[in-house]
């Protein structure tokens, strides 16, 4: 006994190229961003997770019917597993919108499918019984953007050896690819360091207490008497070319610099932001 939930796919996913496609990008997608997850095992024809009942997806999108898992009792809470059945509804929605069905029975919701079909269609995951779909027809069809429209960032700020923090690919960032857009923490137009420091004391003392410990966690290359002016030289940004304002941004002074850049700035003036793109592809952990 216990409480099911999950979600049906409905209608079905079909043989045809697109449902092909579309599966293959939502498959690949569970793949890199659970890669880290011990509780995420990839096995020759499906991907297991190794949380409640052991819910699976097939590498064939038209074997599927069903992704859930018991998530009462013990065993599940341990495990997490409805932490994997959220995070997985939400993606295959964004993939496949209106098909995917979620049903949690706590709610005198119930899936689709009878339990028999379901169990005769996770069975068939063990033997692949399709050929790969061309790639020259893939490229040809228009796909969904999950890391966009789930708001899931393609970077995280780790410790590089010798460099202090820097932003690290957590994908494949395709070249032209708009990596961040950030508003800056503030901006000062040019100033002696006497000047520049009283100034930052008195904009610091009217910032939330979030921005000033985001601002006060920057590096800073030049200790001493001016501490604040010290982490302003260090981190700042013209905004624009040969502007004699500069910034200072919570993400974007993160990213280190390249004598072979892989991404460029801008500023926009009119929103005043500084925008990250890629100008080759980053691969993952770069």
């Amino acid at each position: 006994m216990g409480i099911d939930a999950g979600f049906d796919m409905d209608p079905p996913l079909s043989k045809g190229v697109v449902d092909r496609h579309n599966w293959g990008r939502f498959i690949d997608f569970i793949k890199e961003y659970y890669k880290d997850d011990i509780q995420v095992e990839i096995k020759p024809n499906y991907i297991n997770f190794k949380a409640g009942e052991h819910p699976k997806l097939p590498f064939e999108g038209h074997k599927f019917l069903r992704f859930s898992s018991k998530v009462s009792g013990a065993i599940a809470t341990a495990s997490g597993v409805e932490r994997y059945i959220y995070t997985v509804t939400r993606v295959a929605r964004v993939h496949f919108g209106s098909r995917v069905k979620y049903w949690n029975e706590g709610a005198d919701q119930f899936g689709i499918y009878d339990w028999r079909k379901v169990h005769e269609s996770i069975r068939s995951y063990e033997q692949l019984d399709g050929s790969e779909m061309p790639t020259s027809i893939a490229h040809f069809i228009d796909g969904t953007d999950p890391l966009k429209e789930l708001e899931i960032p393609l970077f995280e700020i780790k410790d590089i050896p010798g460099r202090g923090k820097g932003l690290v690919a957590r994908f494949n960032i395709s070249s032209g690819t708009r990596i961040l857009c950030e508003k800056p923490l503030l901006t000062v137009r040019a100033k002696s360091r006497e000047e520049l420091e009283t100034f930052l004391v008195a904009k610091l003392k009217a910032m939330s207490k979030s921005s000033q410990r985001q601002f006060l966690s920057l590096h800073n290359n030049f200790p001493g008497k001016y501490p604040f002016s010290g982490i302003f030289k260090t981190n700042a940004l013209p905004c624009g070319s040969r502007s004699p304002i500069g910034g200072v941004y919570p993400t974007v002074c993160f990213i280190n610099h390249s004598c072979i850049p892989n991404a460029h700035n801008s500023w926009n003036s009119n929103e005043e932001h500084e925008t990250i793109h890629a100008i080759r592809t980053i691969k993952s952990g770069a």
